[in-house]
């Protein structure tokens, strides 16, 4: 009996599959890492899902988006407080399609104003394609939307709901 660990060591056989266990994990760990860093972000695939979209200022854009009508649902309006004592607020609401063609792409800035109309707070929302295919003539979807930051003592008076970008299905 060795009792200072000098004696013989394990099966080589062994010890060569777990260094070769090893590598081949850090190898799996590498290629996924490069390819996580590879996927576009997600302001990249905003844009590219709204490429050649109807965006804010522009003449037809001014002109369509009179048809497409968002109520707010102040009934499903809720807030909740963070574990850091932020606040959340949940903003609800119905978005209704009353022109003659179908969207492939709709992006709507939802937030807050104050007592004043001022906005406090506000986050831009890709509702098609992302959550919903298409939005159909006279199709309506309801749609609910999350936005944290929010202090205690914050002035939120009502939700303001604004289409910011519009696409039509070829």
């Amino acid at each position: 009996m060795d009792l200072l660990g000098g004696g013989e060591r394990g099966n080589k056989g062994v010890n060569m599959t777990l260094l070769v266990c090893v590598l081949l994990a850090v190898i799996a760990v590498v290629v996924a890492v490069a390819v996580l860093m590879n996927l576009p972000t997600a302001e990249v695939e905003t844009q590219q899902l709204l490429e050649g979209a109807l965006i804010e200022g522009t003449p037809a854009f001014d002109e369509y988006t009179k048809n497409i009508v968002i109520t707010n649902d102040p009934r499903r309006m809720a807030q909740s407080k963070t574990g850091l004592g932020g606040v959340v607020m949940m903003l609800s609401g119905k978005i209704r399609n009353r022109g003659d063609k179908t969207l492939s792409g709709l992006e709507v800035s939802v937030g807050m104003i104050d007592s004043k109309n001022q906005l406090i707070k506000d986050k831009k929302v890709l509702f098609v394609p992302k959550y919903y295919p298409e939005l159909k003539p006279k199709e309506s979807i309801d749609v609910t939307v999350n936005i944290d930051g929010f202090k205690d003592d914050d002035d939120r008076a009502n939700a303001r709901w604004k289409v910011t970008a519009i696409k039509f299905k070829e």
